[in-house]
């Protein structure tokens, strides 16, 4: 409504300058019309520009949403592969247990069976040692039943001569 006053007042001292001669009031009148002009300029400019700043607040503010957001999802894959490289290496690590378990075994299995397989060899050889030292026994028995046999026709042949 201000606005309006002074265009109003500002027609009236153009208009009055104009009947009655008057540069100067008439020159007013055109200043009051060059005022509101500004006036209106002026705050169509600062609307505008206010405009301007919240778009620019805006933008920024979308940016910055952006950035976030990519850096939570830049956050979230890391945390992704540490847990997927803490899952391989519980795996990897599980694997190496298992796989050493199954060498002690074959170890252990192996041992076994070279005691197996001396425990045998050693029955083996005393059961030779045994049958060894019988045979022994036997032949030295045989020896002295041939010593015997050969002692008793010494003196048979003796007693015939």
């Amino acid at each position: 409504m201000f606005g309006l006053v002074d265009r109003v007042v500002g027609t009236v001292k153009q208009v009055a300058g104009s009947v009655f001669g008057d540069e100067d009031l008439k020159r007013e009148g055109e200043l009051h019309h060059d005022k509101i002009e500004a006036e209106r300029t002026a705050k169509e400019a600062a609307a505008k520009a206010e405009q301007e700043g919240t778009e620019a607040e805006l933008v920024t503010r979308e940016r910055e949403i952006e950035v976030e957001r990519q850096r939570l999802a830049a956050e979230t894959a890391a945390d992704a592969r540490q847990q997927q490289i803490e899952r391989e290496k519980a795996m990897e690590e599980q694997r190496i247990a298992a796989e050493t378990a199954r060498r002690e075994a074959a170890v252990e299995q192996a041992k076994a069976a070279e005691k197996t397989t001396a425990t045998k060899q050693e029955r083996a050889a005393a059961k030779e040692r045994l049958e060894a030292e019988r045979r022994a026994a036997q032949l030295e028995s045989e020896a002295k039943r041939s010593e015997k046999a050969a002692d008793v026709l010494d003196n048979a042949a003796e007693e015939i001569a």
